[in-house]
């Protein structure tokens, strides 16, 4: 991340966020349980072995600014879902740009964490009587489409 824009730093500190967000808010409606869960897993991967430090800095980094970077998001969402969701794709989308610009294994490491991270918010709430079920929305969320596989660039 040394060799990246402050402007494509953010970006990448805000995926985090803009994740959490779009996987959250698949199914029309953000729940607290989501959020909680972003905040634990943000914390775990800091402390993962199985990941480089560099990952595990940059989620250090998250952590720092996760709740800030959030509230801020969600704040300037427009109300309307479909609206809503068009807005986190296309910031999402912009994130293939800046993976780009990484070492391909540190963007391979950060994409796969990515793809964990959002499989386990929409896992969080539950959506069917709250038994552990993922509804369909979130589970076609939680595969962040948008996002190019750095293997496959």
């Amino acid at each position: 991340m040394e060799n990246l824009s402050a402007g494509d730093k953010d970006k990448l500190i805000d995926a985090i966020p803009l994740i959490t967000a779009y996987v959250a808010f698949a199914d029309g409606r953000l729940d607290a349980s989501e959020v909680n869960t972003a905040r634990r897993l943000n914390t775990l991967k800091k402390h993962r072995k199985d990941l480089s430090q560099s990952v595990r800095k940059y989620y250090e980094e998250v952590i720092n600014s996760f709740d800030d970077r959030f509230e801020k998001l969600v704040g300037t969402l427009p109300d309307e879902e479909a609206p809503r969701m068009d807005v986190l794709e296309n910031k999402l989308r912009s994130l293939n740009a800046v993976l780009e610009k990484l070492d391909p294994l540190h963007a391979y490491e950060l994409y796969k964490t990515f793809k964990s991270y959002a499989k386990r918010v929409a896992k969080s709430e539950g959506s069917f009587l709250g038994m552990g079920g993922v509804g369909p929305k979130q589970d076609k969320a939680a595969q962040l489409e948008m996002l190019s596989d750095p293997d496959s660039i």
